[in-house]
């Protein structure tokens, strides 16, 4: 009987659960269609961040040695793709937020540009997990700063974003500073998939309410 090893469990648990929620979330709110000031863009942030903790999963599961390997670096790249994908929605909604009146070939043409030096820069020159946020951080602070202003202003369901960004960047920031309830059973990644899976929460309950749906 062929063994298969599961490496790091906790990480590939809480990633799994990660990626649940958000295709959940995904897909309720593309059943809710493109409306409120946001478009399609709220979907797609989830649908690409359950990519990215789908992909995590087996990534986490599998390759231990990381991306030194070319298998390993082969199963990171679905990884940060999907990430790119849900950093040119957050970048789409930050610029939606802050720019009411941009026209939409100059948005498109902004995101595609940033999505783009973000693919090929994880792709052929760095893909760490640092490059990631690097490029992922500032959209998404970007988007926290109009929430926040549109909060203040409008409050409604923007409140529920804002508080889901700076919980999303927190976690950002666990992880990068490898906080760990424990070193082998449930380390700073475990850590980052549950404390994100939170975030989720409060910017789908966001999303919905500054789209008007139920």
């Amino acid at each position: 009987m062929l063994a298969v090893t599961i490496h790091e469990p906790a990480v590939v648990l809480t990633d799994l659960g990660l990626a649940l929620l958000g295709a959940w979330f995904a897909r309720r709110l593309f059943a809710a269609g493109a409306t409120g000031p946001l478009g399609h863009s709220p979907a797609t942030l989830m649908a690409g961040l359950a990519s990215a903790a789908l992909w995590g999963a087996v990534f986490h599961a599998f390759f231990p040695d990381d991306t030194a390997t070319l298998a390993g670096f082969l199963a990171w790249i679905p990884v940060t793709l999907s990430i790119v994908m849900a950093a040119a929605a957050l970048l789409d909604m930050a610029l939606r937020a802050a720019v009411r009146r941009m026209d939409q070939p100059l948005r498109l043409g902004i995101v595609g540009a940033y999505a783009l030096a973000f693919a090929v820069t994880v792709v052929f020159v760095d893909e760490s997990f640092t490059t990631v946020v690097r490029f992922y951080g500032p959209a998404l602070l970007l988007f926290l700063a109009a929430a926040t202003i549109r909060a203040l202003w409008r409050g409604a369901g923007w409140g529920w974003i804002a508080m889901g960004l700076a919980l999303s960047a927190g976690a950002a920031l666990l992880q990068q500073f490898q906080v760990a309830v424990h070193p082998t059973y449930f380390d700073h990644n475990a850590v980052y998939h549950v404390v994100q899976a939170a975030a989720l929460v409060l910017l789908y309950l966001g999303f919905r309410r500054v789209a008007g749906t139920k």
